[in-house]
């Protein structure tokens, strides 16, 4: 008898955990970066390697400026210095090498 309640128990445990398994996966996705502050003032051109936008899941649109140092810089997306060097950046980065 003891054999039977322990083998019930091992199937629960297991039902249990492949429950809580394929709940975790249809969780929404996090972001991976979002911005809170933004950096006001103009950006030198000449510095800035990259760029990409935010997440929709994020609470605020932005573009985040990567730098030559590396620092990443989040600004605001509707500015219109930031759309400007967003859509330079966009149209230097889709040329094609020689």
């Amino acid at each position: 008898m003891a054999t039977a309640t322990r083998l019930v128990c091992i199937l629960l445990l297991l039902l249990t955990a492949l429950c809580c398994q394929s709940l975790a996966q249809r969780a929404p996705a996090v972001p991976d970066k979002c911005c809170f502050n933004f950096q006001m003032k103009r950006i030198k051109r000449d510095n800035i390697v990259d760029c990409y936008l935010t997440s929709p899941e994020c609470p605020h649109q932005a573009v985040i400026f990567r730098v030559k140092s590396g620092k990443e810089i989040c600004t605001q997306a509707s500015k219109a210095w930031v759309k400007r060097y967003q859509q330079r950046f966009q149209v230097s980065s889709f040329s094609i090498p020689s």
